[in-house]
């Protein structure tokens, strides 16, 4: 059996959930001051991905008509601004792919997929001739 709450318990409890519930509201106010500024970042992140996109397209076709040093290194540039914007953007970018297994998930680049699609040939096919080689030598 509980005992009753004195008056001085009752206000120290009770100020106690208030200033709980403040901290609560507080760090809830701030991580959406954070969500917010982060949606702010990604939005002119992908504003600026596609007008390095499309600047990118104009530079290819005065390369081909013209093909001039200053437009290569200019080219080089623009991809290195475009991989960054994609590691900034992370999985909002178009660069990614997400690949579900067997229940679980896998997120890729698409270079990543690439190398991860060469690995697993390679290594397969060691496999299969390590294989043939025990196969023989056993058998």
């Amino acid at each position: 059996m509980q005992l009753p709450q004195l008056p001085d318990e009752q206000n120290s409890h009770q100020t106690e959930l208030e200033a709980e519930f403040e901290q609560a509201l507080t760090d809830t106010e701030k991580s959406l001051v954070e969500l917010q500024q982060r949606y702010a970042q990604i939005h002119s992140d992908k504003q600026r991905q596609r007008e390095l996109k499309h600047r990118r397209e104009d530079i290819k076709q005065q390369w081909r008509k013209n093909p001039l040093p200053e437009l290569k290194i200019e080219l080089q540039q623009i991809q290195q601004q475009l991989e960054a914007l994609d590691n900034a953007l992370g999985l909002m970018s178009d660069s990614y792919l997400t690949v579900s297994f067997l229940g679980g998930g896998f997120v890729f680049s698409k270079t990543g997929l690439q190398e991860a699609f060469w690995q697993i040939i390679r290594f397969s096919g060691l496999g299969v001739i390590i294989g043939w080689i025990l196969k023989s030598v056993v058998g």
